[in-house]
Formats: C-alpha cells, sequence, structure tokens
C-alpha cells in the first residue's frame, strides 16, 4: 500500500512527514514555529493558537493547538501548545525540500466538536488496541513534494507526546497514519515505530522512510496515536 495524503473526497494524494516517527528519544516531528501557540486550558474546546481555517488546513479541520513552521533541506522543529492535556513537539531531519517550506501542523482528540466534518462526513475514528489519545494533520503550504531522506543513525521523523494525566497502565504507544489502498478505501496503516512512556511522555521514532512516504502540496496528512498495555 502506498501511503498518500487524504484529499477531496477521498482522492490519495501522496503521503506526508509531520507526526510520523523519528529517532530514538525525541518529540513529535518537531519543527520551529513561525506561529507560536499558547496554552490552553484542559476544559477549553478550541486552543489558543489555532489555524481552524482553510487555507492553512484543507478537508477535515482540527481545531486544536497549531503550529506553522519552516521546514529546510537540513530538516525542521515544531511545538503544538498544549491542548486537553496533550502536548507535542518533533522534529523532520534530512529532506527533499528546495530552499524552504511552511508546514502546518495541528492537533486534535475527536470530542466536543474539534474536528469539523468534510463533505458531510465524519472524522473516521482509529480503532486499535488500547486507547488513542490524540490525532494530528500535517499540510505543506509548498508547491514542491517532500521527502523525506534516510541518513544512517539519524531519524528521520521524531516526536514527544506529553499527557499531563500520565498514561495510566499503559506501556507502549504507537503511531497511525490514514492513507487509501490501491483499491480507494481510506484505512489507517500502523507505523513501524513504537515508544515506552515514562514521566508523563512518550518519544516514537522513525528511522527507515516507508515506501511512497511523502508530503506532497496542500495535500494534508492524518496520524493518530494510540496507547495500551502490552
Amino acid at each position: 500500500m502506498r501511503l498518500s495524503m487524504i484529499r477531496a473526497g477521498g482522492i490519495a494524494v501522496g503521503a506526508a512527514i509531520a507526526l510520523a516517527a523519528c529517532a530514538g528519544q525525541g518529540a513529535v516531528p518537531s519543527s520551529p514555529s513561525a506561529l507560536a501557540p499558547t496554552s490552553v486550558g484542559a476544559m477549553s474546546p478550541l486552543a489558543s493558537g489555532t489555524c481552524a481555517t482553510s487555507p492553512p488546513q484543507y478537508d477535515w479541520i482540527f481545531k486544536g493547538s497549531c503550529d506553522e513552521f519552516t521546514l529546510k533541506s537540513t530538516g525542521g522543529t515544531f511545538s503544538l501548545a498544549a491542548y486537553e492535556d496533550i502536548t507535542i513537539t518533533g522534529s523532520i531531519g534530512k529532506n527533499t525540500t528546495k530552499g524552504s517550506a511552511t508546514i502546518a501542523v495541528a492537533d486534535a482528540i475527536d470530542k466536543s466538536g474539534d474536528i469539523e466534518t468534510y463533505g458531510g462526513k465524519s472524522f473516521p475514528a482509529y480503532k486499535a488496541k488500547g486507547t488513542t489519545i490524540v490525532y494530528a494533520v500535517a499540510v505543506s503550504q509548498s508547491a514542491q513534494i517532500i521527502k523525506p531522506v534516510s541518513v544512517k543513525g539519524k531519524p528521520v521523523l521524531q516526536y514527544v507526546i506529553s499527557d499531563s494525566k500520565g498514561f495510566g497502565s499503559d506501556n507502549q504507544c504507537g503511531a497511525a497514519v490514514l492513507a487509501q489502498s490501491r483499491s480507494g478505501k481510506l484505512e489507517w496503516t500502523s507505523l513501524p515505530a513504537t515508544g515506552t512512556p515514562k514521566d508523563k511522555s512518550v518519544t516514537i521514532s522513525q528511522y527507515e522512510v516507508p515506501s511512497g512516504f511523502e508530503l506532497a502540496p496542500k495535500s494534508p496528512l492524518y496520524f493518530a496515536v494510540n496507547c495500551y498495555t502490552t
């Protein structure tokens, strides 16, 4: 299956880089933010520092915290303010960006109406082992197709998710990307990297580039993170 961006009525566009997973210990794919978000209380349905409009988002709109950062060929980092107890930071490693590109990243928990319907359809929930704790979307505002580049010993993508409430008895977390199969069906595909929660945070890192993994122009890539007890 080719990982691809979900766009306009489920037409697949390429898959991308954002919240996937990178180096062994770091933060959720992070990049310097051009739009510095501010913290939000756990009871607030919308995060301060959101970008719940089109653009920079398209299709399903996430109303949680948001960051827009500059990505260069050497990589970049992003940081999302706390939203519903969840804080996400991350980094993207070496890639094929020419010059620079602006990437928007936003999150949501799929409760309290924080993900808008698209084309009359609700956002497809990720139903996996344990509990899905957060969703995220990454959208490139550039006209170029961006692909991650593997560098031995360095993460392609890396992100750290912190939960102020902790992870309870869950001792493992994983990630998945919403993609369209060759048969045209939208479905969640798990990513190979996992992480072990420690001190109310978990780091998920990806060292290899999954086949077909790219960030296409203005085409959202949706991620989900689930945590469970092994």
